[in-house]
């Protein structure tokens, strides 16, 4: 029996060979878009249900290796930066070619680190001196009054050369020598999270001999 045509048989009413040939020539659109629906939907349920980071770092320099990144993510991911409380530390780093003063960058580029500025909610910014002048000029960063710490001068720009902070040396580190860290203010109606990461910033902070304990 041919199943060719345009007649529509029940699978249990053909003989078993034919059986995944019928099938195939009349549902495989259907099988393919069920496919990419359920592939569709659990990337949806993965991107919404997926625990957010703890920190948030963006690196802008005109210096990287990838021997650099993967050693400041091993750093990264033994700090004590448990937000949610869940016993591990999960880190977004996003790298920017920072290389030359804003206003000599590209058009895409300025569009690029203008969106990724504004996207996240960054713990802390590892930035060279055209990066850092960008976020002055942008009224972007925060004092050391804005993230809970009274020292001698708190109105002064959360600005910590990394060259202090020992986390930050040794094998592999040499693109962030010269590197500064610096804090963007809080976004409004984002207070309560921006609290959890001043809080374990000045933990951090404190670890590294910057701010007493």
């Amino acid at each position: 029996m041919s199943i060719k045509g345009t007649k529509k048989y029940h699978l249990r009413d053909l003989p078993k060979g034919e059986r995944l040939e019928y099938f195939w020539m009349y549902y495989k659109f259907h099988l393919l878009f069920g496919l990419l629906g359920a592939f569709l939907i659990g990337y949806t349920l993965y991107g919404v249900l997926k625990p957010k980071p703890d920190l948030q770092v963006m690196w802008m320099s005109d210096k990287y290796t990838t021997q650099c990144e993967y050693a400041l993510r091993d750093r990264l991911e033994s700090l004590d930066w448990d937000t949610n409380g869940d016993g591990k530390t999960r880190i977004l780093l996003t790298y920017v070619d920072f290389e030359q003063d804003y206003h000599q960058l590209s058009y895409s580029l300025k569009s690029e680190i203008t969106v990724l500025v504004a996207g996240q909610e960054y713990s802390f910014f590892i930035v060279n001196d055209h990066a850092w002048d960008w976020m002055r000029e942008n009224e972007l960063p925060a004092t050391w009054r804005e993230i809970g710490v009274d020292n001698d001068n708190p109105d002064d720009f959360v600005l910590v050369p990394l060259s202090t902070l020992e986390v930050f040396s040794g094998d592999y580190m040499e693109p962030l020598e010269d590197l500064y860290l610096c804090v963007a203010q809080a976004v409004p109606g984002k207070e309560a999270e921006y609290a959890l990461q001043a809080e374990a910033l000045r933990r951090f902070l404190a670890d590294q001999n910057i701010l007493s304990s």
